[in-house]
């Protein structure tokens, strides 16, 4: 090849036709010329701006990946000359493997896709994007335009474009990842990614981002921001996207709170609140992929598996608080109110414990039957609350059922889930038969969603809790 060519490619390649471009570089369908390469066809890149040395960096750094990868999710190197980088006389290019199939972006363009297909495919992504972590290669740039649906079968998807992805190789390589750039794309920005960030190299970054492409292929919406300026809402709470999964067709309520809890850690402004691992995304979305299989089987299951959820978002603006204060002690009332009399429904060998820490200095009056005032406790810190309520026991057997409850800000909405039983000594704060509390750990269940400035649906939430409690109590009864 002739190092002095304006056109290095053309040694050895001939272009068929322009496939497309962007503000990197632009794309060719090409052919060999010569049998130093297989016949076939391929695809080349060159850059759109040959002068700028920081893009002819990025080419370098996008050619030093692809040398490190061998993954069929992942367009082969064919050809470049990219190690000529520093001199700005020579045009820089690469070639790689033809990928036929459409772009994401025009996969969804006609319909998007159903729940199950799109978690399919983003655990096929999540492979891939895994088989480049494993070698130190964070790809920072993953949008529906930068995945391919080889042979537009969508059981394999194939990720391009590693222009801007850091590679372990160049850790130590200052001018090939300028830090002073804002990275990422027009998409999904995430704040890690901008300027002056010492995160920009972190791999969760592209974790957030796969789910991104969950979100859009299940909404046909981009999530853009995390949060949007006008009311804080994350992508999947904004009015569109929660009305296009609201109507995906059979859609359980239980899978639609599972979507939603992946979405709610995915979307968090900290990332340290985020997805922190492939394995732990992957796991819950299998667990979605399970649940079709566990409805077909029980259509009215209402018993959901839950993530250890610790999104948290902290709130300093008075009126959150008190929407939340006001949310928050309504659904403690409720509990109990729904709750104390369940019992009775069970027999003669049930009875109810309650809760001390719930009454404050109102206990009294529960002790001579009155009415009492109930209280939550909230961790204004994090805006949660978590308390003990009201739990149903087993007289005989001395066994019970006595869950805790879990509340969180997500965005502007709050979330209720169930905690499971903490194995132990009985707590100091109940009254009613004595008795150490199971050792069998049961499943979070989500009971409740509701925007803060919304009335809850109390008349569903009972339902659900009340199956929630006749549930957990069938687990406690001997056999």
């Amino acid at each position: 090849m002739s190092k002095n060519s304006s056109k290095p490619w053309d040694e050895n390649w001939k272009i068929i036709e322009n496939i497309g471009g962007g503000g990197q570089g632009q794309t060719y369908l090409v052919e060999p010329k010569n049998n130093s390469f297989p016949t076939n066809q391929y695809v080349l890149k060159k850059l759109n701006r040959q002068n700028d040395p920081e893009r002819r960096s990025r080419m370098r750094r996008e050619v030093v990946a692809l040398e490190t990868i061998d993954c069929s999710g992942i367009p082969k190197l064919i050809d470049s000359n990219s190690e000529l980088f520093k001199n700005l006389d020579i045009p820089l290019y690469l070639v790689t493997e033809f990928i036929p199939g459409d772009t994401l972006s025009d996969f969804i363009k006609s319909e998007v896709m159903n729940i199950f297909s799109a978690v399919n495919l983003t655990i096929k992504l999540l492979d891939i994007l895994g088989y480049c972590h494993q070698r130190g290669i964070v790809h920072r740039d993953i949008k529906p335009d930068n995945i391919i649906i080889k042979n537009n079968e969508i059981s394999t998807p194939v990720l391009i474009d590693f222009g801007i992805s850091f590679n372990k190789v160049d850790e130590y390589a200052k001018d090939l990842t300028p830090t002073w750039q804002q990275l990422g794309n027009r998409f999904f920005q995430l704040p890690e990614l901008g300027e002056k960030s010492n995160l920009q190299r972190d791999p969760r970054s592209d974790i957030t981002q796969i789910c991104g492409i969950l979100f859009f292929t299940v909404t046909g919406k981009f999530p853009l921001y995390l949060l949007d300026s006008e009311n804080g809402n994350k992508p999947h709470q904004r009015k569109e996207a929660k009305q296009k999964l609201l109507v995906s067709p059979n859609l359980s309520e239980s899978i639609l709170s599972k979507i939603n809890r992946v979405f709610d850690r995915t979307f968090e402004i900290k990332i340290d609140s985020r997805w922190q691992s492939i394995s732990a995304l992957n796991e819950a979305l299998i667990d979605i992929l399970e649940s079709e299989n566990q409805e077909e089987q029980e259509e009215n299951k209402t018993e959901i598996i839950l993530d250890r959820i610790k999104n948290k978002l902290s709130s300093s603006s008075h009126t959150q608080k008190k929407l939340f204060e006001n949310i928050a002690q309504k659904i403690i009332e409720k509990i109990y109110s729904i709750v104390y009399d369940m019992p009775k429904e069970f027999g003669s060998d049930f009875g109810i414990i309650v809760a001390t820490e719930i009454f404050g200095s109102s206990f009294g009056d529960f002790i001579s039957g009155k009415s009492p005032k109930l209280e939550v406790k909230i961790d204004w810190s994090n805006s949660t609350f978590s308390q003990r309520v009201v739990g149903i026991q087993h007289k005989p057997s001395e066994k019970r059922f006595f869950p805790e409850f879990e509340g969180y800000i997500t965005g502007n909405e709050v979330v209720v889930i169930s905690s499971p039983e903490r194995p132990g000594p009985k707590p100091k704060f109940h009254v009613g038969i004595p008795s150490e509390i199971p050792k069998n750990k049961y499943k979070k269940v989500e009971l409740l969603r509701v925007s803060l400035s919304s009335e809850p649906d109390f008349t569903r939430f009972a339902e659900r809790l009340r199956n929630f409690y006749a549930e957990g109590v069938e687990r406690i009864i001997p056999n």
